[in-house]
């Protein structure tokens, strides 16, 4: 059942294959086997990838509930597990480990050495309720209702420039867009001139003095040669959850784990919401 959906939701025997670490021929004869037991094909080759036949389609909905009785399953043996090791997946962007979290989670390691810590720093959305992640810190307005957990910060967005960059200040500004619907567009007139995927990587590009961005004020109050813009003001964007399932909420790991990072948000709030901006040299622009 896990072969069959990771090609439906892949559309390809070779997705599904990096998808949940399998081979190409592992995967393929899943499916076969699957073929053979409910005596009909599930899947027809296209132009551009793997179709559910009719057959497919009609078991779609019990492998999935399949999917979602197994995943409870598990949920509730973690949550029951009652030691204080083994591993936790946690997911959060890289932006907020290499900002805020790096010398909290270090210090978690430290004080629980028999705890394993599966560190997810992609941006992709880690679902809860199949075990993708234990716990997540989610930069959102809209936390998922079957998680449990709290909003542990406000995320406001900056507008920076380098200090190279505010000496010699052009008169027509440029933009570093980030791939981030309020940090697309400028914020002040300007020209886009590149265009970044995360905030680590735009941060980086305005480090360099190649031109001005929004940034969240945890990255932008956190990077060295980074300064607001003075004529600029921080604007209020999204929250910042600590979260993991209702099913592991009592688990011993999971609860050590979460009032960890519970105090590390609460020390460093000030600094996420952008209440401690660096002093602004002097730009030259007039």
């Amino acid at each position: 059942m896990r072969v069959f959906l990771a090609v439906f939701r892949e559309g390809s025997v070779r997705g599904a294959a990096r998808k949940i670490g399998k081979t190409h021929a592992t995967v393929s004869r899943h499916i076969q086997t699957l073929n053979d037991a409910i005596g009909g094909r599930t899947f027809e080759r296209g132009q551009s990838g793997q179709y559910l036949t009719d057959l497919g389609e009609k078991i779609l909905p019990h492998a999935e509930a399949v999917e979602d009785s197994v995943a409870a399953i598990d949920r509730i043996a973690y949550g029951a597990d009652t030691r204080l090791s083994g591993p936790i997946k946690i997911s959060l962007s890289q932006s907020l480990y290499a900002a805020v979290l790096y010398q909290a989670l270090d210090d978690f390691m430290a004080n629980y050495p028999l705890i394993e810590l599966a560190i997810n720093g992609s941006n992709a959305f880690s679902k809860l309720a199949w075990r993708e992640a234990d716990i997540v810190i989610r930069i959102t307005n809209t936390p998922e209702d079957t998680a449990y957990g709290k909003k542990v910060a406000d995320s406001p967005l900056g507008t920076y420039a380098s200090e190279e960059y505010l000496a010699n200040r052009p008169q027509n500004d440029r933009w570093i867009s980030l791939d981030y619907g309020p940090a697309e567009k400028p914020t002040i007139p300007a020209q886009i001139v590149a265009r970044a995927e995360t905030p680590l990587l735009a941060a980086q590009m305005i480090s360099m003095g190649r031109g001005v961005g929004a940034l969240p004020c945890y990255v932008g109050d956190t990077t060295p040669n980074l300064h607001r813009l003075p004529e600029t003001q921080i604007w209020a964007d999204k929250q910042i959850w600590v979260l993991t399932h209702h099913d592991l909420r009592k688990n011993p790991k999971i609860t050590a784990l979460m009032k960890h990072l519970y105090t590390a948000f609460d020390t460093r709030r000030d600094l996420i919401e952008g209440r401690c901006p660096k002093a602004t040299p002097h730009s030259g622009h007039d």
